[in-house]
């Protein structure tokens, strides 16, 4: 028996028994990955009785494996995500698939704003695109308080979508933690994303739905 027949008979082993006693699910997944590959080369090199049986039941397992370990990276990139990044993709974008959100949150800033600031103001250019992360904000409609705006809910969302200038102007009630993209920014995300473009039709419709269903205006706790 030559040397390569050897290491191709007895690697793949090698391999597999490693992968085994690994703990780390991935470790295992990838292990398997290589022994499996292995023992391809060894079918497909060794000329054997029925090796096409063996080529073909190795490569299933191959890709079983293979498939398995996708599933684990991308769990492990789930984990690496902030406290806050799993809120809002369970809550707010729940609806998005989970590269778009990433991609979506990459060119996001947070924002920190105290009880009486403007964050819009009425018959102004809007910049930005803001979601409430805490707190809450009031709408004001010609110097009248319409409604408010708690957490997961937009401001400015119209504008956005339709190019112009605010209809209404909002203001802290409180001390709020806010999302806020660059209308810029996100207009070309969007044109490379079209799935975050239909996604965020979808969510501005759903909010603001909520914001018409609210009939008066509720104190809001001090900040």
């Amino acid at each position: 028996m030559g040397t390569v027949t050897a290491l191709l008979i007895i690697l793949p082993y090698c391999v597999l028994a490693f992968a085994f006693f690994a703990k780390p699910a991935l470790w295992l997944r990838l292990g398997l990955v290589v022994g499996f590959g292995l023992q391809l080369l060894y079918w497909i090199y060794i000329p054997h009785e029925l090796q096409y049986i063996h080529i073909a039941g190795t490569s299933i397992l191959l890709l079983i494996n293979l498939f398995q370990s996708v599933i684990l990276l991308r769990a492990r990139q789930l984990d690496s995500w902030s406290e806050e990044e799993r809120y809002l993709q369970s809550t707010a974008f729940r609806s998005l698939p989970n590269v778009i959100f990433k991609k979506l949150m990459e060119i996001a800033e947070w924002k920190t704003v105290t009880k009486g600031d403007t964050l819009i103001a009425e018959h102004q250019d809007v910049e930005r695109l803001m979601l409430v992360y805490d707190g809450t904000a009031t709408i004001h409609l010609d110097g009248r308080p319409l409604t408010y705006i708690r957490d997961n809910s937009f401001i400015g969302e119209m504008s956005f979508l339709t190019g112009n200038p605010a209809s209404a102007t909002v203001k802290a009630a409180t001390n709020m933690r806010l999302i806020t993209w660059r209308k810029a920014e996100l207009y070309d995300l969007m044109a490379k994303e079209p799935e975050l473009k239909a996604g965020l039709q979808t969510l501005f419709s759903y909010d603001l739905a909520g914001k018409l269903s609210k009939q008066n205006i509720r104190p809001a706790k001090e900040g």
